[in-house]
């Protein structure tokens, strides 16, 4: 390969790497708030499908408001599967309310959780790369420019540079490591509550 190439790509991310970690940033930035809007939006349907599944049943836990939405979907859930694990003939009370549960948008978005939460994982990782990534394009381009010989002002800017990406990349995978260990446990809740959901209402449809 052209050693020119090289040059003109290396120099090329170098010149441009405070940009390209700051797009990797806004990217987890946009990752982190659709997952949230997501997981929100998840629960209150789910909450409501749980709810609309439980009509017709007079001995249906009530809902009550001091009850956090987690604990009412659990609550529904395990009253249907305690129910229709006791007496199979219920599971014909739960298929009629099941039928107008539409299911398709329900775990499209539970898919789609999942999916924006294993790249927003992934690109935790990416951070201190990209500032690794940095260090070696900095020192490489100095390399370049000098024709191998490497002066004191060229490596001190190149050890500046290299300091700064690496910081950089570093800070906001720690950033984005906090933010996603807070939301973790909640997409994991989130993900076995449909899981639970979607194994009750299979086996409601395959009696």
């Amino acid at each position: 390969m052209d050693s020119s190439l090289i040059q003109n790509l290396f120099n090329f991310i170098t010149n441009n790497i405070f940009f390209i970690i700051y797009a990797f940033a806004i990217v987890e930035i946009y990752l982190v708030v659709n997952v949230f809007l997501m997981m929100r939006k998840h629960e209150l349907v789910l909450a409501d499908v749980s709810d609309n599944l439980l009509k017709g049943f007079s001995d249906a836990p009530d809902s009550d408001s001091s009850q956090s939405i987690h604990e009412r979907i659990e609550s529904a859930l395990d009253f249907i599967s305690t129910k229709v694990t006791s007496d199979p003939e219920h599971k014909k009370d739960f298929m009629k309310n099941a039928k107008k549960v539409s299911q398709r948008p329900f775990y499209s978005r539970h898919y789609k959780i999942e999916i924006y939460a294993s790249v927003m994982s992934t690109l935790v990782q990416i951070f201190p790369l990209l500032g690794i990534l940095g260090t070696i394009l900095a020192i490489a381009q100095t390399a370049f420019q000098s024709g191998g010989q490497i002066d004191v002002s060229s490596l001190s800017n190149a050890f500046v540079l290299a300091m700064d990406t690496t910081i950089l990349g570093i800070s906001l995978s720690i950033i984005f490591m906090i933010i996603e260990s807070t939301f973790q446990p909640k997409i994991e809740r989130v993900i076995n509550e449909s899981s639970d959901f979607k194994r009750i209402v299979s086996s409601i449809h395959l009696s």
